[in-house]
């Protein structure tokens, strides 16, 4: 029995760095991609740096010089929209899901669970059914190319993802610390933000993680929708790609410096993911 338990964790332990080496792969050949001249990307594939080719800083001069500009608007841009956007749609989303968790509705032949279903099909709509209506109503009030825009349009494709994650964080809350803060003399409005919203902050961090990720990442309405003030990183990436020849080292410099925001937001919003709160701290 000894053996076979011995056998079994190191099968999962080998399958398990397989997994690690095939998921850092990418991540490593794009790093390593940034430090090459020309010559080493297309006569390769060369792997280590100053053992089977010469590393060079070419493209990180470029970036920070020739292009630098465009980069820190889009990455400005792209920071400021995403965080943003992100907050409104975890916050407006908290106060609807919380409201699905704790009261009864019927609306016709439409309850909770209709209604939570109802409110995510939105999400499942694919974003070029309504590009060309958003952009529409956007040139009649004025908000092409603009902040608000762009974090008005994200806000609302994103709510209804956050709400239906958070749904199921606050009902696992149990109703007795709220009634018992009530008898304490909380009101409603204090018995959310004092009980409940710490109680899932859980569910409040991973929706807005997952609501900053996909903003991060979003590139159809950054298209359609932005021209020069409001173009995020994503847009500003693909024309760079698009003015000149793919110029690969380049690219991946950038690239590199394009993931370090989301995993600067994993890396604060971790103890959040991993911490269970519930009924520590409550009086």
């Amino acid at each position: 029995m000894e053996n076979a338990s011995s056998r079994k964790r190191w099968v999962r332990t080998a399958l398990l760095i397989l997994w690690i080496l095939f998921a850092l792969l990418p991540l490593y050949w794009t790093v390593v991609t940034a430090f090459k001249l020309p010559k080493a990307i297309y006569s390769g594939p060369f792997f280590f740096p100053g053992i089977d080719f010469e590393p060079t800083t070419l493209s990180w001069q470029v970036l920070f010089s020739e292009e630098r500009a465009n980069f820190i608007k889009g990455l400005v841009n792209s920071v400021v929209i995403a965080a943003v956007s992100s907050f409104f749609s975890v916050f407006f989303a908290a106060f609807a899901s919380y409201g699905l968790a704790r009261y009864r509705y019927k609306y016709w032949l439409f309850k909770n669970d209709d209604l939570s279903f109802l409110v995510v099909s939105q999400r499942i709509m694919p974003p070029i059914v309504t590009v060309l209506a958003f952009f529409i109503i956007f040139k009649l009030f004025g908000l092409l190319d603009t902040h608000a825009g762009m974090i008005l349009i994200y806000t609302i494709f994103n709510l209804p993802l956050a709400l239906y994650l958070m749904k199921d964080f606050f009902a696992g809350i149990p109703q007795e610390l709220e009634q018992a803060a009530a008898v304490d003399g909380y009101g409603k409005f204090d018995q959310i933000f004092r009980i409940v919203l710490p109680l899932a902050s859980p569910g409040l961090a991973a929706a807005y993680m997952l609501s900053f990720f996909f903003v991060w990442n979003e590139f159809l309405f950054a298209l359609m929708l932005t021209f020069d003030s409001a173009n995020t990183l994503p847009v500003i990436i693909t024309s760079w790609n698009t003015r000149m020849e793919p110029k690969w080292w380049f690219l991946s410099a950038v690239s590199i410096l394009a993931i370090i925001p989301p995993c600067v937001l994993a890396v604060l919003l971790d103890r959040f993911l991993v911490e269970r709160r519930f009924l520590r701290g409550v009086h």
